[in-house]
């Protein structure tokens, strides 16, 4: 199998960037894939998108190669000693987890006859797709899918446009429960195989900044810095 992981980034890098994009090369290279970043906007430069959307890249033939193609936010981690390979120890697509069905109920409101709660929604911060899907997604997207959500929902909207337009089944979409994609604040991060930095403390709040929250992660020996 040929997979790869890319992340996205507009503008430039932070110091939280940086450590994620080290930390996620490393895992790439642990996985047996490639890594790269995308930091062009290569998704429908033409329009006026917001850079969330820029994620859609991934759809995008010139990754035809791979049989996967992972997709993650720049201020993702893996927890330290994890030793799980996302290419063939995980199932499913993306993340659908706690906020997820209260947001697609949300978009299914917003958008009638457009979104439908029955067809699949992900999570944005880490997609996990195979060949065929991308493909057929490609297939689906049009331009306006990508006006409806440019500023508002972003790639998780089309992503969920393009499930309800596949007539996609909600059977095996889903990550298994929070495991590739825990919040930092949340509780058993410790058992995370990717932990993906938030600005809150707890679900609960207060907020600080994320590199602190990193760090408070790091003096926890749950993320190799």
């Amino acid at each position: 199998m040929k997979n790869i992981i890319l992340q996205h980034w507009t503008g430039e890098l932070r110091e939280l960037e940086k450590l994620s994009l080290k930390n996620i090369q490393k895992y790439a290279e642990f996985c047996g894939a490639e890594h790269r970043l995308i930091s062009d906007n290569l998704f429908m430069p033409h329009l006026d998108l917001q850079s969330q959307c820029q994620k859609m890249c991934m759809l995008d033939e010139r990754w035809d190669e791979y049989d996967y193609v992972v997709m993650m936010d720049a201020d993702m981690f893996t927890r330290k000693g994890m030793t799980k390979n996302i290419f063939t120890d995980a199932n499913g697509y993306g993340r659908h987890f706690k906020v997820q069905p209260r947001l697609v109920k949300t978009l299914e409101r917003n958008y009638p006859g457009l979104c439908n709660s029955n067809y699949p929604y992900w999570g944005g911060s880490i997609y996990r797709l195979p060949r065929e899907l991308r493909q057929k997604f490609r297939k689906l997207l049009e331009e306006k899918d990508a006006k409806m959500f440019a500023t508002r929902y972003h790639d998780e909207g089309i992503m969920h446009r393009l499930a309800v337009k596949a007539k996609m089944s909600t059977e095996g979409a889903y990550l298994d429960e929070q495991n590739w994609n825990y919040s930092s604040f949340d509780e058993g991060v410790e058992n995370a195989n990717i932990i993906h930095i938030r600005t809150k403390i707890k679900p609960e709040g207060p907020k600080r900044s994320k590199l602190e929250n990193y760090r408070a992660l790091v003096e926890r020996g749950l993320i190799e810095e």
